[in-house]
């Protein structure tokens, strides 16, 4: 999606000590006659011109309120019309408005907080806009590839004197590609409802040590697949009060993406330790490990930073992970470098109120 330009709007700022100012010199003009006359001539001023200084003071008095009218029209009232009038645009989908506050952050008054606040809301609603419009850009490729390998060995079915063993390999590659589909939906439906808190957390007291010996034994065929070694360090006993069912999403992805990227003959280590307040469960592994660009961008929906990789997962992963963490207030921390492994270490609280 193209940037777009950011407009900037200067407004006014309302000072008092300018309304101050033209108090006083206001004043001093409507005792210029006096001034001029003295006290004593000025009564006998008075009672002959009487008219003429009554019309004087109409006329002292009719500059003091324009003088403050356009004041208060140069201060407040324009620069409100300007941020109704950017309001508008941005209703209308224009996200490039931006209003410039005069001062400093350290000498905000309300009107500078003001447009502050409405940057940053503006921002973010064009960060929601710019993140949707990839969203549906990245599921619309992520479907069309294995789409695209069903309809072509589909299609290759129907040759003629085709050989069983390539009807066989055609079927299969078909019934992986389904497979694909049907995960990529249901970690899209799965995502959609972390991110909208469609899904809370059900907080319960379980047996972490069980939880995660269970995930490993669940993923013992990808292990031997590759040949990895499965070091595992966990305490004697370690319970958990938080959402058992969500974080045994958390372990399966981690340990997937360990697996994944994790050479023949590697080793992959889970460590689980308790502190006081929490438990913290790391996955390190020997594998081709990642770049500062990648770490930066690993929980970004559909973010693959090895393409050579891609065929083996859609990129939901991690953002699944992320979401899941901050539904039940846990942390994960990446440490990584080329050639020399990664580790994922999560933080999660030992206890939570239901």
């Amino acid at each position: 999606m193209k940037a777009k330009k950011r407009v900037a709007v200067h407004v006014s700022h309302f000072s008092w000590f300018e309304v101050f100012l033209s108090f006083l010199v206001m004043s001093l003009v409507a005792a210029v006659p006096g001034l001029l006359y003295g006290q004593h001539n000025w009564h006998v001023v008075f009672s002959v011109y009487s008219l003429w200084y009554a019309l004087y003071w109409v006329i002292v008095a009719l500059v003091f309120v324009g003088f403050t009218a356009w004041q208060r029209y140069r201060s407040m009232d324009r620069p409100l019309r300007e941020l109704s009038d950017a309001a508008e645009r941005v209703a209308s989908g224009d996200f490039s408005v931006y209003l410039q506050p005069l001062h400093s952050p350290a000498n905000y008054d309300y009107l500078d907080a003001m447009f502050a606040n409405f940057n940053t809301m503006v921002a973010e609603l064009g960060s929601i806009e710019t993140l949707s419009d990839d969203f549906v850009a990245n599921v619309s490729h992520e479907f069309k590839r294995p789409l695209a390998n069903i309809e072509g060995y589909a299609q290759a079915l129907q040759l003629p004197n085709l050989s069983e063993k390539d009807r066989l390999q055609y079927t299969t590659t078909i019934i992986q590609a389904t497979q694909q589909l049907s995960s990529l939906v249901t970690n899209v439906l799965r995502l959609s409802k972390l991110q909208n808190q469609t899904i809370k957390p059900q907080l319960e007291l379980f047996d972490l040590n069980t939880q995660l010996t269970r995930v490993v034994l669940d993923h013992d065929a990808m292990l031997e697949a590759k040949s990895l070694e499965m070091a595992i360090e966990l305490p004697e006993k370690l319970e958990l009060t938080s959402d058992a069912a969500l974080l045994r999403v958390v372990w399966q992805n981690l340990l997937r993406n360990a697996i994944k990227f994790t050479s023949v003959h590697g080793q992959i280590s889970l460590k689980a330790v308790q502190t006081k307040t929490a438990v913290v469960v790391s996955f390190q592994d020997t594998g081709e490990g990642m770049s500062a660009e990648t770490q930066r961008h690993l929980f970004d929906k559909f973010y693959q930073g090895d393409s050579s990789h891609a065929s083996e997962g859609n990129g939901l992963g991690m953002a699944m992970v992320a979401q899941i963490l901050h539904l039940v207030n846990g942390e994960i921390q990446v440490t990584s470098a080329i050639d020399q492994g990664s580790t994922f270490t999560v933080t999660l609280p030992l206890t939570q109120e239901k």
